[in-house]
């Protein structure tokens, strides 16, 4: 849905670039509020309850989107879907350190953003096949199942176990006394600035300033 996103609502719902921009930034807004309280919960509750919830309510909230058609509706869904969707991110980083051992840890990461990027190879690549309607739909439909899937086939962890205890209590500095790390946050914050118009006005200007098709669309997002 989102390299799509701004796709719909202009070239569907008629919707001016700049209300669409607008209601991309509610969703981005949602965003910073879900990676905060969802860091808050995964450090109270535990990971993996928070990453199964994520993943099934957000595919409703795909679904619902699809449905909506007014500036306002669509722009607070994508908030409410930006703080449920993105809450998944703290858990799944503390997942990982949970279930790699120190030695590949560095490598657990990386393979994870290497499924990441594999996911994001096809996802546009079939979107830009399917019709509008069907975007929302497929797309919630496969979180559901991601998220059926994550809980036959995981464990359930809770917050109280030993591994989580160790992992928790050998963190001793705040994150806001580390310099170095937030001037490193810095830049990562410029670099996404310039690199999330990928996924919300060029698909736009493909569509419509370069009259590309919507299956080229997605080709073209897939390739990077």
């Amino acid at each position: 849905v989102y390299p799509f996103l701004t796709v719909y609502m202009v070239d569907k719902l008629h919707f001016s670039i700049t209300d669409a921009g607008w209601c991309v930034a509610f969703f981005g807004i949602g965003a910073i509020a879900g990676n905060f309280v969802g860091g808050k919960i995964t450090d109270k509750f535990g990971f993996y309850h928070l990453q199964f919830w994520s993943l099934f309510l957000n595919g409703i909230l795909f679904i619902v989107l699809g449905q909506l058609q007014s500036f306002w509706s669509i722009s607070i869904c994508l908030f409410i879907t930006g703080v449920v969707g993105e809450s998944f991110r703290p858990a799944n980083a503390a997942a990982i350190a949970y279930y790699s051992s120190p030695e590949n840890r560095v490598r657990s990461y990386s393979l994870n953003r290497l499924a990441i990027n594999l996911g994001f190879s096809i996802g546009p690549a079939v979107a830009g096949l399917l019709s509008y309607h069907l975007l929302f739909w497929v797309d919630g439909i496969t979180c559901i199942i991601a998220a059926i899937l994550f809980r036959f086939t995981l464990t359930p962890v809770t917050s109280n176990t030993s591994e989580m205890d160790k992992l928790t209590k050998s963190v001793t500095k705040s994150v806001w006394r580390d310099r170095e790390y937030l001037k490193f946050m810095f830049f990562v914050f410029l670099a996404a600035l310039c690199f999330l118009q990928m996924f919300s006005m060029l698909p736009v200007y493909y569509k419509e300033e370069i009259n590309f098709s919507k299956s080229l669309v997605g080709f073209i997002i897939a390739l990077n």
